[in-house]
């Protein structure tokens, strides 16, 4: 029985995984979209277009997550609890992309993409993590 028990978590945590990169291909794709709209229509100025893409993006982002990626560790009464642990998580993974990227040019003489390629593989690892285990976690989750 424990074998079954251990197959089922790891069923359910693979398809995490996959749900998780399908979400965060989603969530970018509306970021750069909403942000390259607002900007190039003359809406608004770059940072405030990148904002907007942002918050959009997170809340596909949030919606993705909480009903399909993590839904097998949703309870009632934890959307909020659950929304401000991502924004938390959301923007760390954006203050750690940042990092990453700033530290490359600041300290090598390789191009600037492989910095990019560098943080952006980096950073989704981040996230994962610090959604499954914190953002979407709750003490009597099923796993």
């Amino acid at each position: 029985m424990p074998a079954k028990v251990n197959l089922e978590k790891l069923k359910a945590e693979s398809a995490a995984v996959g749900k998780f990169a399908i979400i965060g291909v989603i969530a970018t794709l509306t970021h750069a979209i909403v942000a390259s709209t607002l900007f190039e229509a003359g809406i608004l100025s770059v940072v405030p277009s990148n904002v907007c893409g942002f918050l959009t993006a997170f809340a596909v982002s949030f919606s993705g997550h909480y009903f399909w990626s993590f839904s097998h560790l949703r309870q009632t009464g934890t959307a909020l609890k659950s929304m401000t642990r991502f924004l938390l998580v959301s923007v760390a993974g954006f203050a750690l992309n940042s990092t990453i990227l700033t530290l490359w040019l600041t300290f090598t003489s390789w191009p600037e993409l492989y910095g990019l390629w560098l943080a952006i593989l980096i950073v989704p690892a981040f996230s994962f993590v610090g959604a499954r285990l914190w953002a979407f976690a709750h003490p009597s989750a099923k796993f």
